[in-house]
């Protein structure tokens, strides 16, 4: 079977179920949830995990009806130029360019609060979500701080994206080992040691600095 009649098939099995034909936005969001489900599956090793992935492709064949999109002459262009391409295999398994890419692998979603679940339930929506392992939360809370600092730089000096900043930045902290409290003696050693902003120092380069000879040798000159 290709691609473009299994698209039909998905499409004719939906209306049998009495379901919305138009509803785009739910299709997504059920699409979503499928992809949370094999990427759970997968993490804890399940067989389930083909099953997910047949049940993702029908969701994506019954999309691109809906859409009214030829998805074997899209997926044949997409493989057709992906075959000038140069690709590596990182660990997690998942074909990326080169090592740094790793982050753009994982675009489907950001790293929240904790309590951000139980706020979108209380709206009266399901969140979908996952736990990520702690390889995947390193690099979620680098991306986080980078979001954070960026949003205060856009702000006004908003002082609550300060507060998001700091909050990442304990997060990273408790991945060293280190609590809010080590972090403070930490910064604070070093400010006792070299000091911190407050006087506006702006600083260019080094020159030799001027000895008393040197002043003499001027003075003379002149």
């Amino acid at each position: 079977m290709d691609i473009r009649s299994a698209q039909k098939i998905a499409w004719s099995t939906r209306p049998a179920k009495g379901a919305n034909n138009n509803d785009i936005p739910l299709e997504l969001c059920l699409l979503s949830e499928e992809v949370a489900k094999v990427f759970a599956a997968w993490r804890k090793g399940r067989r389930e995990v083909v099953e997910e992935l047949a049940t993702i492709a029908i969701f994506l064949f019954r999309l691109a009806e809906m859409v009214g999109t030829d998805l074997q002459e899209v997926v044949e262009a997409k493989l057709a130029l992906s075959k000038s391409k140069i690709y590596g295999q990182p660990p997690g398994g998942v074909p990326v360019k080169d090592a740094a890419a790793l982050t753009a692998t994982m675009d489907h979603g950001k790293l929240v609060r904790d309590k951000i679940p139980q706020i979108i339930r209380s709206r009266g929506q399901e969140p979908v979500t996952y736990t990520a392992d702690i390889e995947e939360y390193s690099i979620r809370l680098r991306d986080k701080l980078r979001e954070e600092v960026e949003e205060y730089l856009a702000s006004d000096d908003d002082r609550e994206e300060l507060a998001d900043i700091l909050e990442v930045l304990y997060a990273l902290a408790r991945q060293t080992g280190t609590d809010q409290q080590q972090l403070e003696k930490l910064r604070a050693a070093k400010a006792e040691e070299r000091g911190g902003f407050a006087d506006r120092v702006i600083w260019f380069c080094n020159q030799r600095a001027t000895t008393d000879q040197d002043v003499r040798i001027v003075t003379a000159k002149l």
